[in-house]
């Protein structure tokens, strides 16, 4: 270290020069920037400059334009107040002008172009005087215009106004590049001599350095090696001694090897260790094994000498080291997880220079020289260990051994002395036995003659039995046949009949409807005869068809909870106007005690009480027809039909109950019918788990009484005859009873019997009129008591049909409705009201606990509130109501850019109540909507200043007094993106053609609540023409698939009468045909049974092709059977029809499949 030691004089001259020359360059580089600083600041205040007259110029190019534009103004105009712009920027150019002149003073050539400029301003200025004076004197002044002086002149100025600025910004960019280049080369320069610099100072410096340091280093080293040698041996010293101490004492194998193995695994940091004991024929056996993962954890029990690595080390007696060990060699786990080692130690065990075991630890970090050297210097003593374990184990194994050779003696001495008895005691048991086989001998042969004689009967008895099962088996074969062959002929004969009586029924309701008004009332009551005499024969079919099912045992049961109050009233509704044409007396008792709910078959359950009473009211010619509900006293729900009627002798009272059999069978009696009503209601009432019995005398009149259990189970017994309480005799109805005056006659429309007392019967007397639709009667109360305070004649119906029927016959001001009603959906009432035209122009309000809001708004309601309602709301619906009601001038806006569509649109709606805006942007429209509150708003699509689309978002984000019902009215068709863009604002879009304006009309008069009948008669004339058809349909493309060209004409003629087009294929290769030649098809009727390929298998190559995933698909089919409509959906089919085809099901399937954008 000496001899290259540095003395305190050099290390000095080191120190100084590295602090003196970091020093000197600092001060240096200060006075650089400082020089840089101060040259930057003089070229930007020459930028500053040039920037300033740049913006300068271009102000006082932009006073130019403001003159000539004001200028050009009032030439066409002719109106002073465009000269505003003109004077003002008159004064502001003279000092412009001048302001810019002495900007650039510096700059000779500069100066002489704002010299240009003033003149050919003050030309042009002179010019523009001329022409305003000659335009205010009334002078035409287009021919001066047309000689181009004025042009020519603002030319020139633009000419050097572009010159002015080009010349400013070359000079700007000239500035800036010197600036750029200036500051670059400075700072690369000295970037330059400092690292020079530095580097030199540093290199030598290090030298030095390294020189000094080089020498501490060689001491150090010599003395961390020096220690590291002493704490190694103090390492492997300490291990030895403690493994000592841990394997001390231990008797056995297994606790001998646990312990060598926690203690050396853990010493030698490893994760994974076995220890193996050696035979004496080599082969190794697990003793202990320590970290191993639970599916490896039985992997290698025993290892032959020659099977693994463990072997080949013990038998070389050699150490082996594995690295880089292959993925799932050996695995580690534990209860977050499991890992496989990197390397391996496999140690052979020693004692004396015999190998008696083999140590195997893994490693999940290299393996040191170290950790070798302890497992060697380890290793005898274990082996000496594992010998002394193993002669210990050895002696005491021979131990073991010669006590169970003495206890195994004693007992084979104890099992022979048992031997020796027990033959004894055989001995003498075979002596008995063999006197009992003598006697048993001479019996069995006199039960062998007896046996053998028996067998022969036996054996003819069982070949008659044989040819008895052939028979039953042969019989039921045939049963079954027959089965097939009556469901087959049902199903075929189904076919056969409905497809006939398909299209008698569609072109009997086109024609009872008379859409096109050219039928006589005789004609349409024709038509009508014809529609009733067909609907009959289907009810015949499905009688026919039930009976089959039935016997069958295929008829299913759907079984539900049953409200049964809701059931028997409307089962009221639907008798009492019968009754009333026969004048019969018709009532309706509920015993209190009746359950709420009964868990059965609805549909069956009214299929059975309406036979009931249809056969009451059709035997009885006077008097009265009743039911009641009751309970038994062992809690069953009891329906009993009475009538005054011709009655049943006794001996008939069973027949009735046969199929097609009747009271009286004789070709003169009275009554038609098939028969079957009462056979399938006593199937279904036996499926139902209940019974169905009748009292009757002839000429007495009959009463049928049906029992069911409340929870729908068949009962192990029949419950008991009935047992009516006094509020169930037909004399004294109940207090809840439902009943009906009787009258002579009833008008087909007659009104509903109230269900709520209310102020039908009450005049109206000038009274303001409300009606209100809501099933909860307690609801009802509440809005009928708050009607009366605020001087309102307030009618209340219960349900969707009592309600319609009341706004029909009472023509109210105003509708109060519910969007759930018990029999149809308040949606389903508010279309109907619009599209009556005696009723739309009633104003709708909805009040209702679903939330349906934008739907009804879209369909004509004038607002909106959820329940719960506060009596402060409910008093502002009133209060909307009565302004809609009262209001006189209705305010529509008309957001249109072409004129003369603005002027026939306005022609087509306008009138006396009728206050139009019309404008031609939609900036004018959001103005007005800003200051006004309109009724109703028509806009087009394409306006000049923003799309209609952007109308409609701007009016839901900004402030607007009120978003009013929005028509669309486009002459371009839209895309579905657009299209449901848009009705998120509007439902009613209307694609200008031939029916468009008809369409707006409809909507206009929709949503203004005008009174039809008021109108023009060819406004109602277009009215009606438009109602004739469906918007639903309107421009749709429905393929119909039907190989029957009766189906065809029939079903073709209903959809094109509803504005549809209809494409037609005769069975399923054209229908699939169809689909690829004609885009656009939104819906697809498609019959079942077709030759060539039917209606199933084409549904699922049309479902197979992913660009009609979504495609509606409706099955049609002639048959009735129970799996016809799980195989129509299997198929892909949306949704089911079965021929006949009821129109108002078709129109409501198409409604409601038809995709949901609408194009009218």
């Amino acid at each position: 270290m000496t001899g290259s030691s540095i003395d305190n004089q050099q290390f000095r001259r080191i120190l100084t020069r590295n602090v003196a020359l970091p020093l000197g360059m600092s001060v240096i580089t200060a006075i650089v920037f400082v020089a840089i600083i101060a040259y930057l600041i003089n070229v930007l205040t020459w930028v500053e400059h040039s920037e300033r007259v740049i913006g300068q110029a271009q102000e006082v190019s932009k006073l130019s334009a403001e003159m000539e534009a004001g200028m050009r103004g009032y030439l066409i105009a002719g109106d002073e107040g465009f000269l505003a712009p003109y004077s003002s920027a008159k004064e502001r150019m003279k000092s412009g002008l001048q302001s810019l002149d002495e900007t650039v003073s510096d700059s000779p050539v500069q100066t002489e172009r704002v010299k240009r400029i003033q003149a050919a301003q003050s030309q042009w200025e002179q010019f523009a005087d001329n022409m305003i004076e000659l335009r205010r004197g009334g002078f035409d002044v287009v021919e001066a215009v047309r000689t181009g002086r004025g042009k020519n002149l603002t030319d020139e100025i633009r000419r050097n106004f572009d010159l002015f600025l080009d010349a400013e910004r070359r000079l700007l960019q000239e500035r800036n590049d010197s600036a750029r280049g200036v500051t670059t080369w400075s700072v690369a320069i000295f970037l330059l001599l400092s690292l020079s610099i530095g580097g030199g100072l540093a290199m030598f410096g290090r030298r030095q350095l390294v020189s000094l340091s080089t020498s501490y280093q060689e001491v150090l080293e010599h003395e961390a090696e020096h220690n590291a040698q002493l704490r190694h041996q103090d390492w492997l010293r300490s291990g030895q001694a403690e493994l000592a101490t841990k394997s001390a004492g231990i008797h056995t194998l297994e606790p001998l090897a646990d312990a060598v193995l926690a203690y050396v695994t853990r010493y030698l940091e490893g994760v994974v260790s076995a220890m193996y004991v050696r035979s004496e024929e080599g082969v190794l056996r697990r003793i202990g094994a320590y970290g191993f993962a639970h599916d490896t954890a039985e992997h290698a029990q025993l290892i032959q000498p020659t099977e693994s690595l463990a072997s080949q080390a013990a038998n070389e007696n050699r150490m082996l080291h594995l690295r880089e060990l292959p993925e799932g060699y050996i695995k580690v786990g534990s209860a977050l997880g499991e890992a496989s080692p990197r390397e391996l130690l496999i140690a052979p065990v020693v004692n004396y220079g015999k190998v008696k075991g083999v140590i195997e630890i893994g490693f999940l970090h290299p393996v040191t020289a170290r950790d070798r050297e302890f497992l060697e210097l380890i290793a005898p003593s274990v082996g000496a260990s594992m010998a002394a374990v193993l002669y210990r184990q050895r002696l005491q194994n021979a131990l073991e051994e010669t006590q169970t050779l003495n206890e195994e003696l004693q007992v084979q001495q104890e099992e022979l002395r048992t031997a020796n008895e027990e033959l004894e005691e055989q001995s003498r048991a075979l002596e008995e036995s063999q006197t009992a086989l003598e006697n048993q001998q001479s019996e069995l042969r006199a039960t062998n003659d007896q046996l053998a004689e028996q067998a022969l009967n036996l054996d003819m008895k069982n070949a008659a039995l044989t040819a008895a099962q052939e028979q039953l088996r042969q019989r039921a074969l045939e049963l079954e046949r027959a089965s097939r062959y009556k469901s087959e002929f049902l199903a075929n004969m189904s076919h056969e009949l409905r497809t006939p009586l398909n299209s008698s029924l569609i072109l009997a309701k086109l024609l009872a409807d008379n859409a096109a008004g050219n039928l006589n009332e005789e004609q349409v009551r024709f038509a009508q005869t014809i529609y009733s005499a067909g609907n009959d024969l289907l009810h015949l079919i499905n009688d026919i068809l039930d009976i089959s099912k039935v016997e069958a045992g295929k008829l299913e049961l759907v079984p539900e909870e049953v409200p049964l109050r809701r059931m028997v009233e409307g089962l009221a509704r639907s008798f009492e106007p019968l009754a009333r044409q026969k004048a019969l007396d018709f009532s309706v008792a509920i015993d209190p005690n009746v359950p709420g709910t009964i868990t059965t078959d609805r549909q069956r359950v009214e299929q059975i009480l309406k036979n009931l009473l249809s056969n009451a009211v059709k035997f009885t010619d006077s008097g009265a027809v009743g039911m009641t509900v009751g309970v038994t006293p062992e809690g069953w729900v009891q329906f009993s039909v009475r009538d005054s009627g011709i009655g049943i002798a006794p001996d008939q009272q069973e027949k009735i109950f046969d199929a097609f059999h009747q009271a009286d069978g004789t070709t003169s009696r009275r009554f038609g019918g098939t028969g079957l009503g009462l056979s399938i209601s006593r199937d279904l009432t036996s499926l139902l788990g209940g019974t169905l019995n009748v009292s009757s005398q002839p000429g007495e009149g009959s009463l049928f009484t049906l029992s069911l259990p409340r929870s729908g189970a068949v009962a192990a017994t029949p419950p008991p005859a009935p047992v009516l309480s006094p509020a169930l005799a037909p004399a004294q109805p109940a207090p809840v009873a439902i009943a009906a005056t009787p009258a002579p006659s009833a008008a087909p429309g007659a009104e509903p019997a109230a269900s709520f007392p209310d102020d039908r019967d009450k005049p109206a007397a000038g009274m303001r009129t409300v009606l209100v639709i809501e099933d909860e009667p307690e609801f009802a109360r509440i809005l009928f008591d708050l009607a009366h305070e605020l001087d309102y004649r307030c009618l209340v119906g219960l349900s969707a049909g009592e309600g319609l029927a009341l706004a029909a016959s009472q023509k109210p001001d105003a509708v109060l409705l519910d969007i759930r009603l018990p029999d149809s959906s308040g949606l389903s009432v508010l279309q109907q009201l619009k599209d009556n035209p005696a009723t739309r122009h009633i104003p709708v309000h909805i009040v209702s606990s679903v939330e349906n809001g934008g739907e009804a708004l879209h369909l004509g309601a004038i607002g909106y509130a959820l329940k719960p309602t506060s009596r402060e709301q409910l008093e502002e619906v009133f209060r909307k109501l009565q302004e809609k009601s009262s209001q006189k001038i209705k305010r529509v806006l008309l957001v249109e850019d072409d004129e003369r569509q603005r002027d026939s649109v306005v022609q087509l709606i306008a009138d006396a109540d009728v206050e139009i805006n019309a404008v031609g942007t939609g900036g004018d429209a959001l103005a007005l909507l800003k200051e006004q509150i309109f009724d109703c708003m028509i806009i087009d699509l394409k306006l000049p200043d923003m799309q209609g689309g952007e109308l409609l978002e701007r009016m839901a984000s900004e402030e607007v007094c009120s978003f009013p019902p929005v028509i669309v009215y486009t002459g371009r068709n839209l895309t579905r993106d657009e299209e449901a863009e848009l009705l998120k604002y509007s439902r009613s879009i209307i694609i200008k053609g031939a029916r468009s304006p008809e369409r707006l009309l409809d909507e206009v008069t929709l949503f203004l609540h005008k009174v039809e009948s008021e109108l023009s008669s060819e406004r109602q004339t277009m009215l009606k023409a438009v109602r004739g058809r469906d918007r639903v349909f309107e421009g749709r493309t429905i393929l119909l698939v039907d190989d029957d060209v009766r189906n065809v004409f029939a079903l073709t003629s209903a959809l094109e009468s509803r504005g549809a087009r209809v494409e037609v294929g005769r069975n399923g290769f054209e229908a699939i045909a169809k689909l690829d030649d004609i885009p656009g098809i939104d819906l697809v009727l498609m019959d079942v049974m077709m030759p060539g390929m039917d209606g199933l298998e084409a549904t699922r190559r049309i479902r197979a092709d992913g660009r009609f995933d979504r495609l509606p698909i409706i099955a049609i089919t002639a048959k009735a059977m129970k799996d016809d409509q799980e195989q129509c959906l299997a198929a892909g089919a949306n949704d089911y029809l079965a021929k006949p085809i009821d129109l108002s099901r078709l129109y409501s399937l198409l409604r409601v499949w038809m995709p949901a954008l609408e194009r009218m």
